[in-house]
């Protein structure tokens, strides 16, 4: 036992192993702070550093993406020929007749111009147009760099060159990317063209800047306004279903091959509008559905399927628009050959999709709800009732 007062003498091993593992521990704090910089609270001057631009209440009305994949033009709503020219072979029911189905042609969505034209991924268009219109850095990483001095980030021949404008404003916004930060997932250098700032820019929006144009089109082909829906034509594999909205009800009244079977509950039409929104295209086949010797290649010309979705008709509207979808041909890489009438575009359906739709879906919507049992006789009996003015059901 050691005597009072005394110390125990450390073995020098130990006091450099010691040593080490605290110089160890500090390293990664100073790795865990710098790597998690961006999460601390940032002083309002540190918050000002970041901002590269700021359009204020302006709204970004079109952006254009010049690097590897060429020239690429987006702004908002589809060009006005594909709505607007009755000689249109689809989609030529009117701009206002595309607000009220609120689909792939709507003046709401963002749409690639150049090349194209082609609606663009809405998840890509948030991106794009809510990190450009306020455009903000992860940090900004030096000043006064020209010359030289910007090859060290890839500035001194920008692999990206965007050109952002905005409405009410004359002035464009330029913003150049370089190279990637070297740390994995740190994002990308870029700068605002013609000024000496280099900032390090969010992965989230320079990896959509930098996607080729087939990445950023739209693959949930189908979007509609569910509640703007009247009437649903639906003919598969032979069978035809009709549904028709109910005034005041949460049910449709339903026919089966030209016989009137009943109502179907509104919640079994909200599986179809699920299902419909979850299609996605596995490929993008062709561009050229307008022409009929290439609907006739996938099986388009004489569909094995067809939705079609009549709506509501907006005011000043004549007779309500609606959506027509095709399912043709069985596909080499599976699932089946997809149109509609909004666009010459043949999609090739996830078979995923279609498995859900005809395994799930189909089988409960050709049952009806209510009076599933009526014959012809029934049918004339409802129909007799009817016209006595008897109390219809939901």
């Amino acid at each position: 036992m050691s005597a009072p007062g005394r110390r125990r003498r450390r073995n020098p091993a130990s006091q450099a192993f010691l040593g080490l593992f605290l110089l160890l521990v500090a390293a990664g704090l100073a790795v865990y702070a710098w790597a998690t910089r961006g999460d601390q609270p940032q002083s309002e001057d540190e918050a000002t550093d970041t901002v590269v631009w700021d359009a204020g209440d302006a709204t970004v009305r079109e952006i254009v993406i010049e690097g590897e994949h060429g020239r690429i033009v987006l702004r908002p709503g589809p060009p006005p020929e594909l709505v607007a020219s009755p000689d249109a072979p689809f989609g030529g029911q009117g701009p206002m007749a595309a607000d009220t189905i609120g689909g792939l042609l709507s003046s709401r969505r963002w749409w690639m111009h150049e090349p194209g034209p082609y609606p663009l991924a809405e998840e890509y268009a948030t991106t794009l147009v809510d990190g450009l219109r306020r455009l903000t850095a992860q940090r900004r990483v030096a000043e006064g760099v020209t010359g030289q001095a910007l090859e060290q980030y890839g500035l001194h021949r920008p692999t990206v060159r965007v050109t952002v404008r905005f409405t009410g404003q004359d002035e464009a916004r330029v913003l150049e990317l370089g190279a990637e930060s070297p740390v994995t997932g740190g994002g990308t250098y870029g700068r605002r063209a013609g000024q000496d700032a280099v900032y390090l820019l969010s992965p989230g929006l320079t990896d959509t800047l930098k996607m080729a144009p087939d990445a950023l089109r739209e693959t949930m082909f189908v979007p509609f306004e569910d509640d703007r829906v009247q009437r649903v034509e639906l003919e598969w594999d032979g069978a035809r279903l009709v549904f028709v909205r109910q005034e005041g009800g949460t049910s449709w009244s339903m026919e089966r091959d030209g016989r009137r079977v009943g109502t179907q509950d509104d919640s079994q039409l909200s599986e179809l509008w699920f299902a419909l929104h979850q299609w996605r295209a596995a490929d993008f086949v062709s561009d050229q559905g307008d022409e009929l010797a290439v609907r006739a290649r996938h099986g388009l010309d004489a569909p094995y399927g067809r939705i079609r979705l009549e709506f509501q008709a907006a005011p000043g509207q004549k007779a309500g628009p609606h959506l027509e979808i095709r399912v043709g041909g069985t596909a080499d890489e599976g699932g089946r050959y997809v149109m509609t009438n909004e666009g010459p575009w043949i999609y090739r359906l996830d078979p995923d999709d279609l498995a859900y739709f005809e395994d799930q879906v189909l089988p409960r919507l050709r049952e009806p709800a209510t009076g599933g049992g009526q014959g012809q006789e029934g049918d004339a009996a409802q129909d007799e009732g009817e016209g006595r003015g008897a109390p219809q059901g939901d």
